[in-house]
């Protein structure tokens, strides 16, 4: 018996040390493919590893230069060009319609220096599916119920993306039409109406649980929004072509017409920077966040629609 558990221990540890001797001789784009469980073929591995290598040089070359004000790093992102990454992930520009002609509220900020909800709602993943405005606008709905009404949901963006009508799935959306849908029909909760990150035929049957009032428009000036920020967070369109990359600091390298995706304004800090959640998981940017410069900055101030 003795001999047998001997031989077993030894047998073990053996393993253990191959298996750690295998790790230590994986490259770089091994040992990332394998955390994000992705799967190629021989040839696409080679042309991905290629991809890869390009897109971490780019990145390690960014963050040695002096004059940049965020860092770049590494995230599921590495294996595709920009092109992919814009085709995959962002909506189509041109879906978008004109502004709305609306009259802004008038928003007074009165002493207020900060405000940060990053806390009242959780940072999702979208996958494969340009449905940012989709969690833009169930993240925004599960904020407001952590504060206004201190209950925590889960709803349904999956809802969202095959049942609106007025958008176009997984092809891309409007915040506005979203929140019009939800006002109407009320969304599910997410244990029911699960995301898949696909097209899918609508399954809503009755009327959802969770509704909200209305919406408005409460964009155009930074005065605006952060008066409105300060109730709870704020849907928002933003030009997000340039940041697939980003990690962490002060974002800018982006136009304020160009909207291709939708996000969540969480707040702005002292010295009036916005924070941004997005729905490309936590290990995209600082856990899921990103910061913007003051003012219009990637646009963040043309489509800014806040539920009540």
């Amino acid at each position: 018996m003795k001999q047998f558990l001997t031989a077993a221990i030894v047998t073990l540890l053996m393993t253990a040390g191959y298996y750690h001797l295998q790790d230590e001789n994986k490259s770089e784009f091994e040992i990332w493919a394998m955390k994000n469980n992705k799967y190629y073929t021989e040839s696409e591995k080679l042309y991905r590893m290629e991809i890869y290598n390009s897109n971490k040089r780019m990145i390690e070359e960014h963050n040695q230069r002096e004059d940049v004000t965020y860092q770049m790093g590494e995230n599921q992102f590495m294996t595709l060009t920009h092109e992919e990454f814009v085709d995959l992930y962002l909506q189509k520009s041109e879906f978008f319609i004109d502004q709305l002609e609306v009259q802004l509220p008038e928003g007074q900020l009165e002493g207020l220096t900060a405000v940060d909800w990053r806390n009242a709602t959780t940072v999702k993943e979208q996958g494969q599916c340009a449905s940012g405005w989709a969690f833009s606008v169930s993240n925004s709905l599960e904020a407001w119920y952590q504060i206004r009404a201190y209950q925590k949901i889960n709803a349904s963006t999956q809802q969202i993306v095959d049942c609106d009508f007025n958008s176009s799935g997984c092809s891309g959306g409007y915040n506005a039409y979203a929140m019009e849908y939800v006002q109407r029909v009320g969304l599910a909760n997410t244990s029911n109406y699960p995301y898949v990150a696909k097209n899918q035929t609508c399954k809503q049957t009755r009327n959802g649980t969770y509704f909200i009032n209305g919406y408005s428009f409460v964009g155009g000036s930074q005065s605006n929004v952060q008066y409105y920020l300060n109730n709870y967070p704020i849907s928002v369109g933003v030009d997000a072509s340039n940041w697939q990359f980003y990690k962490s600091g002060l974002f800018s390298n982006c136009t304020s017409n160009g909207t291709n995706h939708y996000a969540l304004a969480v707040g702005f800090d002292s010295a009036n920077n916005w924070i941004v959640q997005n729905s490309w998981g936590t290990q995209w940017g600082d856990y899921g966040v990103i910061k913007l410069y003051p003012q219009n900055t990637c646009g963040i101030l043309n489509y800014a629609f806040q539920i009540y």
